[in-house]
């Protein structure tokens, strides 16, 4: 972290190395185009290296945790439009484009999708929450985020 804040390129590479696999694949499950999606983990690493300073008072446990967040956001202004709701705008309203799909998704899938995209939590959390195998549980979130990407596209194109 020391080294890190620095701006330790070794440091950072590092960084870049161990989280972006996991980082693009959040990514291309809401930005299918690849060339916008490794515009998007660009800008996530940039914010990553100009703010490193702030993770440790952001009240995130791990470095990914931080990282994965912004990363969501990024991915998720993305891939909706300027001009459409999001997020707590849309859950806000009753009959919000977001709360209709979140409600359309098989039970399971709504509860790994809830604690995932809005808590922020792990696989392997979400599965020890739920008494599920990790296994379970990743295609449990990785169906739902199917559903979603469709959704979003056939809501907003």
């Amino acid at each position: 972290m020391d080294r890190l804040l620095a701006g330790d390129p070794q440091a950072r590479e590092f960084l870049y190395d161990r989280f972006s696999g996991a980082l693009y694949g959040v990514v291309l499950q809401l930005v299918p185009i690849e060339r916008t999606a490794n515009d998007v983990i660009v800008r996530v690493y940039i914010w990553a290296f100009q703010n490193i300073g702030t993770f440790r008072n952001s009240g995130y446990h791990t470095l990914f945790a931080w990282m994965l967040r912004k990363t969501r956001e990024l991915a998720i202004k993305e891939a909706i439009p300027e001009t459409a709701l999001t997020g707590a705008e849309l859950m806000k309203q009753e009959e919000g484009m977001l709360q209709r799909f979140y409600l359309e998704l098989p039970i399971k899938e709504q509860q790994v999708f809830r604690l995932c995209y809005f808590k922020g939590l792990s696989i392997t959390t979400i599965a020890r929450m739920l008494a599920l195998p990790d296994e379970q549980v990743n295609e449990l979130l990785s169906s739902a985020m199917k559903a979603f990407r469709k959704y979003i596209k056939e809501s907003w194109n």
